[in-house]
């Protein structure tokens, strides 16, 4: 299952940077004489989930897509996110617009509630 707050969303939607992030940091700074000074740790928040309904699975319906970018248009709102028994506390990242997209599979002159829809959803944890 896929929810966001009370929104349930298609199970087909893609975590497509799942893999991507790394919560090991380091900075590394250089001294006067030549010495390093290398910082390590490990981030405790943000790691950056981007669920894609694709062209082949896990459509949006436009009833979806309009609950969807209504929740993206609240500045700093947190949300509850399942994504398959995975659980986190999530936030719109507006840091990267769009923070949601979607598209029409099919352009309608009046769409239907129903009408499937292909879209990114651009979120990170807190």
């Amino acid at each position: 299952m896929v929810a966001l707050d009370a929104l349930i969303l298609p199970s087909g939607l893609v975590w497509a940077d799942e893999f991507a992030f790394q919560p090991a940091t380091q900075s590394v700074l250089r001294t006067l004489d030549g010495g390093l000074v290398v910082f390590s740790g490990t981030l405790a928040q943000g790691r950056p989930i981007t669920l894609e309904a694709r062209i082949d699975q896990g459509w949006l319906t436009r009833d979806q897509v309009e609950a969807l970018a209504a929740m993206a248009s609240l500045p700093g709102q947190t949300f509850a996110l399942d994504f398959r028994n995975q659980f986190w506390t999530v936030m719109f990242r507006h840091h990267e617009p769009p923070a949601f997209e979607a598209e029409a599979l099919v352009y309608r002159n009046n769409p239907a509630p129903g009408d499937f829809h292909t879209g990114r959803i651009k979120l990170m944890t807190l």
